[in-house]
């Protein structure tokens, strides 16, 4: 049995395997400086862990360069009053990896760009390859821009730091996924997949499961067939939210990342009825593997 055997016919072409030998590439992207250490720093990490490459990017919205609305370009052109031009923030970022790089701890190339512009396009552009873009969970307006663009519109797996992330903070000692019989988990899984090989322990985490425990036993099951060791673990979220008990579960097996589908819903009935990934983005004190 393997993943594709859990997928309707539709989303099985989506969660074919990368080729044998092939090398993950892995983008961190800088929209804010404040967050840009902490999204180098696990970018690291995440290629250290599978021999993958790095690269870094600048993303940022210039109003010069935008094709929008008025009233957005006016937006954007406020924000130099309390943030500066947009090629000053670009400095700003550049200064945060240039410091980051003479201290790196690992030894292969990484490269450097500046996308300034239309953010949706320079996603597009910039991570179009990327089997994993990391990205801060809040920062400045264009922070927020490319999380959203990078998970609902171009549906990349995404590595999101803890708020307060250090430097040698662990990423893949214990890993700990959110699992529910659905595409977008299987999903994420399939793709997170070298980093799931990569970590030390593996725990499948399922919340609100049946009392036959199917969710637990199918989650065996697909890990067996992707082959990944695996502990699994079912637990009832009353009296609290589904990601409360996710992340409380998460934290007192030691867990360093959490695995998870993103917003189950469209963006429009996202901001109705959301809750679970906005509340994991809010109270996870690890870093976030995640894909819409």
């Amino acid at each position: 049995m393997t993943v594709s055997d859990y997928l309707p016919s539709s989303e099985r072409a989506d969660v074919e395997e990368a080729p044998a030998g092939s090398v993950p590439k892995i983008a961190v992207v800088l929209p804010d400086p404040i967050t840009a250490r902490a999204c180098l720093d696990v970018g690291e990490a995440a290629a250290l862990a599978v021999e993958g490459t790095l690269s870094v990017v600048h993303i940022g919205a210039d109003p010069a360069s935008m094709l929008s609305s008025a009233e957005e370009i006016d937006i954007q052109f406020l924000r130099e009053r309390y943030e500066g031009t947009a090629g000053e923030r670009v400095a700003q970022v550049r200064s945060v990896f240039d410091e980051w790089l003479s201290n790196r701890r690992g030894t292969g190339p990484v490269s450097w760009r500046d996308c300034s512009g239309d953010i949706d396009q320079c996603l597009d552009l910039e991570t179009r390859d990327a089997d994993l873009v990391i990205v801060p969970r809040t920062g400045n307006l264009d922070a927020r821009d490319v999380v959203h663009g990078l998970l609902f519109h171009s549906h990349k797996l995404c590595l999101l730091p803890a708020y307060r992330q250090q430097g040698d903070m662990p990423l893949l000692t214990h890993v700990a996924v959110g699992w529910k019989p659905d595409g977008k988990v299987e999903r994420t899984i399939k793709a997170a997949l070298p980093w799931l090989r990569a970590a030390r322990q593996v725990t499948a985490i399922c919340v609100d499961d049946d009392k036959g425990r199917s969710s637990e036993n199918a989650a065996a099951e697909q890990f067996a067939a992707l082959h990944v060791d695996v502990t699994t673990a079912s637990l009832r979220s009353h009296p609290e939210s589904v990601a409360s008990a996710l992340v409380g579960h998460a934290a007192s097996i030691g867990a360093t990342c959490i695995v998870a589908g993103a917003y189950r819903h469209g963006e429009f009935l996202e901001m109705i009825v959301g809750r679970v990934t906005r509340d994991l983005l809010t109270h996870a004190q690890v870093p976030l593997l995640l894909m819409h």
